[in-house]
């Protein structure tokens, strides 16, 4: 580095100033204090200030002695030395400190400890009355204002039942106006009848939760008459995507929030296990009624339509036991995967009439099983406040291996079922003309079988590889998918006009993305320290998985603590 010339004397002594800037010279040791003097002269000269330090030393003013903070006399923010103007030396007593400046290098910086509610967003913070509306209350009454509003835009019924679509419209806007007023109950007046507000939450609801169950009962009764009639013009209600979003909507917003005084025990947890179980059994019962249905259109439809019928009954019902057997036993990380999975059934649900998605199609008792209802209605139970209270949440850096073993596992066993769809599909394209025909079929059925071999190779792989031909092997398997499921729904897309979906590739698709993401961009690959330690995390990973004692387990519980309220500094 070029550096001015400097007799050899000087060299030794003042070589780290060899240059203008100061961030840019070497820090691999301290200048002196004369060093330091002769190099500040100059810019203090400038700023019309005397020597380097002279009020810390006249006025015995030290620097703290933790975060080495200087403080800043009234003297020196006029530029003068001195309390009286001049060099400092006339008058020996220390001038008051009347806006003190604190300067604090300290690399964490100055800010004190806070709760995080305490802590202002971009300088701005919210009055001390809405403190107490809890994040995921809000988020529950958005995404019940979203159902809500969409059950108006997308099917309701098929037959158009003026009766049922009238009812429908007006429960929606009674419980639209019902969020209104109880937010605006709670925040506009200066003492808010909380009594009266959670009162008003559920006679909003209630219309709306009626309907939809009525909705439900009116298609079970009508399709009775003619469960195994071949139903020319279609079935007597149809229950459309609009109900099952009423439904949603209705059990996220029915339940009284903790801003409005209102706190779950034991007995509405227990209430929101028994409800769950309700729709378990209910859901049981459309299944049982559905194979009736199916077996009684052998003999009036044909066995094509009772073949395909079955096949789609098969995969709905899957997808419905791994959802309600995951919230029943208490399963935690399948709970929480498995409530991803439906609310992205749910999202997709919204745009039913833009993208035309086929899980969410119309149906009705008279022609398959009705889950929809049943799934949307399992979601809004196991994201309340009572039964999201009673499970025991909690998120560890493992937990991404974790969540990615069961996204293999989810694939692995939907495809599976995807493989027989395809071959009843196969078998009853022979019959009735299918788009593809029965080739598209056997194809289709040997990709889904790929996906599954796939899928059981990455869920292995992380299961037993060393940790990092593990990680290698799942973002591998997570590609394959990625690639074959994108190829699978552009032929699909041409051959047959379907949109992604379980048999077209879409699911793997997503599986694969969503695994892919999960194994190489959060914490299994770093830390915060810097260089990933991948094979003590996937040790502790498999402890966890086997039922062993893992290591975190052995740390002691501070979530009472750590949820005290406590006023700073701690006394």
């Amino acid at each position: 580095m070029d550096r001015d010339p400097r007799s050899e004397e000087d060299q030794d002594a003042d070589w780290i100033f060899a240059i203008d800037d100061p961030h840019s010279l070497p820090t691999d040791r301290l200048p002196g204090r004369e060093e330091f003097d002769r190099y500040a002269q100059p810019l203090l000269a400038r700023r019309g200030q005397g020597p380097a330090l002279p009020d810390q030393e006249r006025s015995g003013v030290e620097p703290d002695a933790v975060t080495g903070a200087i403080p800043v006399v009234e003297g020196e923010e006029d530029g003068s030395d001195g309390p009286d103007g001049t060099d400092g030396t006339a008058d020996e007593t220390v001038a008051p400190l009347a806006r003190p400046r604190v300067v604090s290098y300290a690399r964490s910086g100055t800010t004190p400890n806070a709760e995080d509610d305490e802590i202002p967003i971009a300088g701005f913070q919210l009055p001390e009355r809405f403190k107490d509306l809890g994040l995921f209350d809000a988020l529950r009454d958005v995404l019940a204002l979203i159902c809500l509003t969409s059950a108006l835009t997308t099917t309701f019924t098929v037959a158009d039942n003026p009766v049922l679509d009238l009812l429908g419209r007006i429960s929606i806007g009674v419980a639209l106006a019902g969020l209104v007023a109880v937010h605006a109950l709670r925040w506009i007046p200066a003492a808010p009848p909380l009594r009266a507000i959670r009162t008003l939450r559920v006679a909003g609801m209630a219309p709306a939760l009626v309907v939809a169950l009525l909705v439900l009962g009116a298609d079970l009764v009508l399709s009775l008459p003619v469960l195994f009639a071949p139903l020319p013009d279609g079935p007597p209600v149809g229950v459309g995507v609009g109900v099952s979003l009423l439904l949603l909507g209705a059990i996220l917003g029915i339940e009284p929030r903790a801003h409005e005084g209102y706190l779950p025990q034991e007995r509405a947890r227990r209430a929101a296990r028994r409800l769950l179980l309700g729709v378990g059994i209910a859901a049981a019962a459309a299944l049982l009624l559905a194979l009736v249905m199916i077996v009684g259109r052998l003999f009036t439809t044909g066995w094509a339509f009772s073949l395909m019928t079955f096949a789609n009954t098969l995969i709905s019902a899957l997808l419905l036991a791994v959802v309600l057997a995951s919230a029943l036993r208490r399963e935690r990380s399948w709970y929480v995967f498995s409530t991803a999975v439906v609310a992205g059934l749910a999202i997709a649900a919204l745009a039913d009439n833009t993208l035309g998605l086929q899980f969410a199609a119309p149906i009705s008792v008279a022609r398959g099983f009705v889950y929809l209802p049943f799934l949307l209605a399992a979601l809004g139970l196991m994201i309340s406040r009572s039964f999201v209270r009673s499970m025991p949440l909690s998120f560890r850096r493992t937990d991404w291996l974790v969540y990615s073993v069961r996204a293999l596992e989810l694939s692995a066993l939907m495809h599976s079922a995807a493989v027989l769809w395809h071959l009843m599909g196969a078998l009853a394209a022979t019959s009735v003309p299918r788009p593809g025909g029965p080739v598209l079929h056997l194809v289709d059925a040997a990709v889904c079988a790929c996906f599954v071999l796939v899928s059981v190779f990455g869920r292995t792989a992380l299961l037993s590889r060393p940790a990092v031909s593990a990680r290698a092997s799942g973002v591998v398997a997570s590609l394959v998918l990625v690639v074959v499921g994108f190829l699978d729904v552009i032929v699909s897309s041409i051959a047959t006009a379907s949109g992604a979906g379980l048999v077209t590739g879409g699911v793997a698709l997503v599986l694969g993305i969503a695994t892919a993401l999960m194994l190489t961009v959060p914490a299994p690959v770093r830390d915060e320290f810097g260089a990933p330690d991948i094979s003590r995390m996937f040790a502790d990973f498999r402890a966890r998985d086997n039922g062993r004692v893992s290591l975190l387990d052995l740390v002691p519980d501070v979530s009472h603590a750590t949820a005290e309220r406590k006023i700073f500094p701690g006394r």
